[in-house]
């Protein structure tokens, strides 16, 4: 089940986005490739559903990364059929990589900018959920994961990883400035300054 969002206009290249409803326990995944350009990235394959293929079809694209927010099984439960069908190198941070069934193509530290079309998404490590926790961004959107969502954080093992997700939150995130758009795995989209000057876990 896939559902549409316009591109994003920023004043910056433009984004095409899908997202797709999947995985035994949902989470939101998320197709993006820049306007006018056929190579996308997917976001957290927390599952496979067949209008994935469909949709690249329909567009002409080309997916040229595979990227987790983090290790956690619902983010990476279709990581092996989406691998087997598009054959793209898939990107996590080092940190997580305990978490996974197999080692990633690329392991990351966060400060990386991972080219896609014309697209070049930067890695920011955003640790706490859990320890290799990262958001990607790009032309004024990221996606957060389970780090940021709308009205709330991701949940932490203890106090300390609360209070290291809270400041990496703001220390990496809110510079994204304020008309950022935030697209979590779970819920709704959000904007950064919404959740800067409203989100009562941030205060």
């Amino acid at each position: 089940m896939s559902s549409v969002d316009t591109s994003r206009q920023t004043g910056r290249s433009p984004v095409n986005l899908r997202s797709f409803i999947i995985g035994h326990y949902p989470i939101r995944g998320f197709l993006a490739w820049g306007e006018g350009k056929t190579q996308a990235l997917f976001v957290d394959p927390g599952g496979w559903d067949d209008d994935i293929l469909r949709t690249l079809d329909h567009f002409g694209l080309t997916v040229c990364a595979i990227l987790l927010t983090h290790g956690h099984w619902d983010h990476t439960g279709g990581l092996e059929e989406m691998t087997a069908r598009l054959r793209a190198p898939v990107y996590a941070h080092a940190d997580d990589v305990r978490l996974l069934n197999h080692p990633p193509d690329v392991t990351l530290e966060g400060g990386e900018t991972i080219p896609c079309g014309a697209l070049g998404w930067q890695v920011l490590h955003v640790p706490g959920h859990t320890a290799g926790s990262v958001a990607f961004t790009a032309s004024g959107i990221v996606f957060t994961g389970d780090t940021l969502f709308a009205g709330s954080i991701g949940g932490t093992p203890n106090l300390a990883e609360y209070e290291r997700e809270r400041r990496a939150i703001r220390e990496r995130l809110f510079p994204l400035g304020d008309d950022t758009r935030a697209y979590p795995a779970h819920g709704p989209a959000t904007l950064i300054g919404i959740e800067r000057r409203c989100n009562p876990f941030l205060r």
